[in-house]
């Protein structure tokens, strides 16, 4: 008889899983990597992988949401510090100036190639589509609260304000996926959030 295998032992590898597959993806990129590169790399059967995994785009989905989800838990963890809504996006503005670019631009080219990907698959566009509303989601709740706090212009329509902002931060990443130095992509995140800032509370 066979050893049962515990929920926290299936969550352990599921987590050891996923960080090989990470390493895997954003060296190859998502098209040009394989199941089989995958397995290699973490030196496990393909069958192991697919107990796990139905597929590599369930993969990437679980990357992003994780990734997101770490967000959200850091900026509830600051939330119940300080009830600041101008404290919460500083908190993201410095991700964002810690985030090194070799790093943001294997993420990016990476989450390019999905999108791109999904965009000819409805079931995709579903999942990634949530991915991006609790992004959205996530800075529309930010700001209302700096609106109900009076910390931000009353007239504010938080919905569109968080469109714009990831689409700026979005915008401002892609502008350095090929080249650029960390100086100067700094710089100009310190001057998005002066001018967020500004906008936020005129």
């Amino acid at each position: 008889m066979s050893p049962k295998v515990t929920e926290a032992y299936k969550e352990e590898k599921r987590a050891s899983i996923l960080a090989g597959a990470l390493h895997c993806l954003l060296d190859k990129g998502f098209q040009a990597t394989t199941a089989d590169d995958i397995a290699r790399h973490l030196r496990i059967s393909k069958g192991t992988l697919y107990g796990y995994f139905a597929s590599k785009e369930e993969i990437y989905i679980q990357l992003a949401h994780a990734r997101m989800d770490e967000m959200i838990e850091s900026l509830n963890a600051l939330h119940e510090e300080t009830s600041s809504a101008k404290a919460m996006l500083r908190h993201m503005f410095e991700r964002f100036r810690r985030q090194p670019l070799d790093e943001l631009r294997k993420w990016l080219t990476f989450h390019l190639e999905f999108t791109t990907y999904a965009s000819r698959r409805p079931k995709l566009i579903a999942s990634n589509r949530a991915y991006l509303d609790k992004a959205l989601k996530l800075l529309s709740r930010i700001l209302a609260a700096g609106k109900q706090s009076g910390e931000f212009r009353a007239d504010l329509d938080e919905s569109a304000a968080a469109y714009l902002f990831w689409a700026v931060r979005d915008g401002l990443a892609m502008s350095f996926l090929l080249d650029g130095d960390e100086t100067e992509y700094r710089r100009i995140v310190d001057e998005m959030e002066t001018m967020v800032m500004k906008h936020l509370t005129a």
